[in-house]
């Protein structure tokens, strides 16, 4: 009967805090399912239903903070593991998005050489983006059908082109835009002056890949920077057990494994901030 009361308690506590913490819980639900939504975007032009899954993502979490209580030796280390990992997705998330955009602007160059000539074919602007809405490979065929879609549904095709342009957040794709619709505006040669910008950003490219060579080693040592304490704790557990074993139950082993997290993630970001160079 006691366990039952105070199980009653702990329950009735939470209800009440959440209940007090409504309307916060309310906005912060309504950012995550814009975020969801916004991300979706970025992904696949189709719909979906962002709140429902966000209640997924936050069913999600709440069964990984269980599962974490659980098999930690120290409860305490695994909520503080858990608060760490709710950082995760979005940093996924913005890894994939990278490397989406990064594949973006490797095929913005030939795709704007390719509406150059739809525009000296005879085509209209709107009717270039929906060739390339179909014709172009992907990632950028997306981008383009998004633009296309969107014109379809009655935006304006400088608003289309300006909403591109802040979804992707990319200097080349930004000049690319620019040039559109400063054309528009003033009038003049689209086709020459998209023709002009594909070799612009082909040379952008190739210099891009020359500094990306002299850097090589730096991010190497980024690598080694992540993997070494790994493998440097493997060994050391194969020659004292017992200590490496401390690391993870005692807390002045939880307070050194997050010094060592400070050190080795610092290391990182400098590291990062040398090889990382803007053309």
């Amino acid at each position: 009967m006691k366990a039952l009361g105070i199980a009653a308690l702990i329950g009735l506590s939470i209800v009440l805090l959440v209940w007090g913490l409504r309307g916060y819980l309310t906005r912060r639900f309504q950012r995550d399912a814009d975020w969801i939504a916004r991300n979706r975007q970025r992904f696949n032009p189709e719909p979906v239903d962002a709140k429902r899954w966000t209640i997924y993502y936050y069913v999600a979490f709440i069964l990984l903070l269980l599962v974490l209580v659980f098999i930690t030796p120290n409860p305490l280390f695994g909520v503080v593991f858990w608060l760490i990992l709710l950082a995760v997705p979005k940093i996924i998330v913005e890894s994939m998005w990278q490397k989406r955009r990064r594949q973006i602007d490797l095929q913005l160059p030939p795709a704007i050489s390719s509406l150059a000539n739809s525009l000296r074919a005879g085509l209209t602007l709107v009717q270039a983006i929906q060739r390339l809405s179909e014709n172009a490979p992907e990632p950028i065929r997306t981008e383009f059908r998004i633009m296309a879609n969107r014109y379809s549904f009655g935006a304006g095709i400088e608003v289309t082109i300006d909403e591109a342009r802040d979804r992707l957040k990319s200097q080349n794709f930004n000049l690319f835009a620019s040039a559109l619709l400063v054309n528009r505006e003033m009038g003049g040669d689209a086709a020459e002056t998209l023709s002009r910008i594909s070799r612009s950003l082909d040379k952008l490219h190739h210099m891009r890949q020359t500094v990306e060579a002299h850097t090589a080693e730096g991010r190497t040592n980024i690598k080694v920077l992540l993997v070494a304490p790994v493998i440097l704790l493997l060994m050391m557990s194969t020659a004292d057990a017992e200590g490496v074993k401390m690391l993870f139950t005692t807390s002045q082993g939880y307070a050194v494994l997050m010094v060592a997290g400070v050190f080795i993630a610092a290391g990182i970001f400098f590291a990062g901030k040398i090889t990382h160079a803007e053309i």
